[in-house]
């Protein structure tokens, strides 16, 4: 039912005042003005109310590591840098909320043996170095998680502007909140970083571009490493639609060598170990640990957390959202390129990757892939919510 026919000939005033009211150039400065206000609130609360949990203690004590002599002395440093920082209760948190984390505040070598599997994260840790010689190493992860909030949220508009979804705005600030862009900006952890580096990426992607996307994704991966998941479904995803198959080969390729250097350099104990100690059990010393491959404990990791999954966290049901409203896109013939095509292929090949190979539940994991996943299909649909202009034209 259209407005004319509710309201009869006196819909044509209505009509016009509607339309100035709900314009394009309106409603597209309410959407970057939600967004915006979305973004600086994000900003306020990584800066002024930062989270700390335990990660941040590993983060520090690798940060001051290369300059002290002892576990004892990165031990009492990184909790003590903590302690001044973090509240009372944030420090209980941390160091006697459950009988794990008091081990590791009491035995600065199982603190420090833990170290590799955060080491390994190279381009974050470097930062928290270089940062923190100036500000302070608690206080650089907070510089690092609001700048990068600062970043994901500049990059999103600017696309938003370049592909014409600006009013698409409106919807990916809520489910950005959804997917834990909040979160990750108040939490010491390098997920919004990464994203700072998968979106312009995908942008490329999207844009048939795989080689300016290629500095983008190597600086995702030194980010984390299981970025390699990501240039492996980028090129399973070129191989599907035979485009650009050699230069995403290539791009695999030169990644896969670069991985056993950043991993080898890091003492990282390797997949299934850190898949048991995040998955199955914590281990209060990781020094020569290295439990033999379970099946059967591998596929009980992934049925618990894939029900974790579903009880407490948001990205396994927002990515069948978007999955289904890809169909629907489809269906309804819109034009979709094959660089579009790739991206959504590999994003959701990632996704899927990144859980089997390592089950963690938290949002925050799967944010770097799913933020991107959702703007490229915000530039397919282009949804607009101003008054439509013929109609203004009509009753005139």
């Amino acid at each position: 039912m259209t407005i004319e026919t509710a309201f009869g000939h006196r819909s044509g005033p209505l009509s016009n005042a509607l339309g100035r009211i709900f314009s394009t150039n309106v409603v597209n400065t309410i959407s970057v003005g939600v967004f915006s206000l979305i973004v600086l609130g994000t900003l306020a609360l990584a800066y002024f109310n930062p989270v700390y949990n335990w990660d941040i203690l590993a983060y520090v004590g690798i940060a001051v590591e290369d300059r002290l002599e002892t576990a004892e002395e990165i031990h009492a440093t990184a909790y003590k840098e903590v302690q001044d920082a973090a509240s009372d209760l944030q420090f209980y948190k941390v160091t006697a909320s459950i009988p794990y984390r008091v081990g590791q505040y009491e035995n600065p070598e199982h603190f420090v043996s833990l170290f590799p599997m955060y080491r390994v994260k190279v381009a974050y840790t470097e930062a928290i170095k270089i940062l923190g010689d100036v500000a302070g190493h608690v206080h650089a992860t907070t510089i690092i998680s609001t700048a990068s909030a600062a970043l994901v949220g500049f990059i999103i508009i600017v696309w938003s502007f370049r592909q014409d979804f600006v009013q698409g705005l409106l919807v990916v600030g809520p489910v950005a909140i959804l997917i834990g862009y909040v979160f990750s900006a108040r939490e010491a952890t390098p997920d919004l970083m990464m994203a700072v580096f998968s979106l312009p990426a995908i942008y490329f992607v999207c844009r048939e571009k795989p080689l300016f996307a290629a500095p983008f994704l190597y600086l995702m991966f030194l980010v984390r490493p299981d970025g390699i998941l990501l240039f492996f479904a980028l090129l399973l995803a070129s191989l599907a639609l035979g485009k650009h198959r050699l230069i995403y080969l290539g791009l695999f390729v030169a990644c896969v060598f670069l991985y056993f250097p950043v991993v080898g350099s890091a003492d990282h104990p390797g997949w299934w170990t850190h898949f048991y100690f995040s998955n199955i059990e914590y281990q209060d010393d990781m020094r020569g640990f290295a439990p033999a491959f379970d099946a059967t404990l591998y596929v009980k990791a992934l049925v618990v957390n894939l029900a974790r999954t579903v009880q407490a966290y948001d990205w396994l049901m927002l990515l069948a959202v978007f999955l289904f409203g890809f169909v629907l896109l489809v269906r309804s013939g819109r034009e979709i390129s094959k660089g579009q095509w790739i991206a959504v292929i590999a994003l959701t090949l990632c996704i899927g990757g990144k859980f089997v190979t390592f089950p963690l539940p938290d949002d925050r994991i799967y944010l770097p892939y799913m933020l991107p996943l959702l703007l490229v299909l915000m530039e397919i649909w282009r949804p607009e919510f101003s008054y439509p202009t013929e109609r203004i034209r009509s009753d005139q």
